[in-house]
């Protein structure tokens, strides 16, 4: 009887070692038998089931093998992958803390990438490379992207203002305002795509006006009509010969540049288009200029003098 309770405080100590050295899930049985006064059977089963965890976006969840592309590492008891995997072209892959502040990748035996997270188990993956046959996205080309927002902008060179007003006409020999109302500003359009921001700004370089009559100047947007010493920047004409609706045609005197109305006053913005890249391709650089018009028709008079005699005759 002693050996019999020998056996089985042996038997029960090494299932009590095993559960002890195992965390997973333990089943544990034991039979004895009486063969006779002297003799005793004794013996033992342990069941033994194991599962490792995967961890989801957030630290102590748990995320399924849908995290990357490509064949289990292995297999488990129940058909499961060993090991979830992860494609090396994951965001979370290239993530060097995947799971957070605090947490980071590490190589673990066999070749396994591996995630500390903080108050957590972690999880391990196999690395696969993307599936054969999945198309592979393109490279960043930020020149391209910079293209294609430039050619969304909208870039408007306003009207032309005057002074004397067009109704009234102006007047040779005395000067003439032209400005554009409202200015043309600069512009800026930004784009992030997969990690990389564009920014493309477009700015007036220049403005060519011409006034109708055969002469022109570069210059700014002008600025409104004011008494006094013309301010910087003000765009200022003097017709010499006048041109009236109906003068073209009639007097030989007009210009070619005359039309039925008057003369076409004319500027032409010019932008100067640049764009800058942050992100994965840092880049920058100089885009295709663009220009806008706009005119305005100016009709102008004249003035003239006659002498005539004392008394008014």
């Amino acid at each position: 009887m002693m050996a019999r309770r020998a056996v089985i405080g042996l038997l029960a100590g090494s299932m009590i070692w095993t559960a002890t050295a195992r965390a997973d899930s333990i089943r544990i049985g034991a039979i004895s038998n009486q063969k006779s006064p002297r003799e005793a059977s004794a013996g033992g089963s342990i069941n033994v089931s194991s599962h490792t965890p995967a961890l989801s976006g957030t630290p102590g969840s748990h995320e399924g093998a849908s995290e990357g592309t490509g064949s289990p590492a292995g297999q488990g008891s129940s058909g499961e992958p060993a090991f979830p995997t992860i494609s090396s072209s994951s965001p979370r892959y290239r993530n060097p803390h995947p799971y957070g502040p605090g947490s980071f990748w590490y190589e673990a035996e066999g070749g396994h990438q591996c995630a500390y997270v903080p108050a957590s188990n972690g999880v391990c993956f196999t690395v696969v490379q993307p599936e054969a046959g999945q198309p592979a996205q393109p490279p960043i080309n930020p020149a391209a992207i910079a293209a294609g927002l430039a050619s969304q902008m909208s870039l408007q060179a306003g009207d032309i203002a005057v002074s004397p007003s067009a109704h009234a006409a102006g007047l040779t020999g005395a000067a003439s305002w032209f400005w554009l109302e409202p200015a043309p500003a600069s512009q800026s359009l930004s784009l992030s795509l997969r990690g990389e921001h564009v920014t493309v700004t477009a700015a007036v370089s220049g403005i060519q006006w011409s006034f109708g009559d055969g002469t022109s100047l570069t210059g700014g947007p002008g600025v409104p009509y004011s008494p006094g010493p013309a301010p910087s920047g003000a765009v200022r004409h003097v017709y010499q010969t006048r041109c009236l609706p109906g003068d073209r045609g009639r007097d030989p005197n007009v210009l070619s540049g005359c039309t039925s109305a008057g003369y076409q006053g004319q500027a032409a913005v010019n932008w100067g288009i640049t764009y800058l890249a942050t992100g994965p391709v840092p880049a920058g650089g100089a885009l295709p200029s663009r220009s806008t018009e706009t005119s305005v028709t100016y009709p102008v008079s004249e003035a003239r003098a006659f002498l005539t005699e004392a008394g008014g005759r």
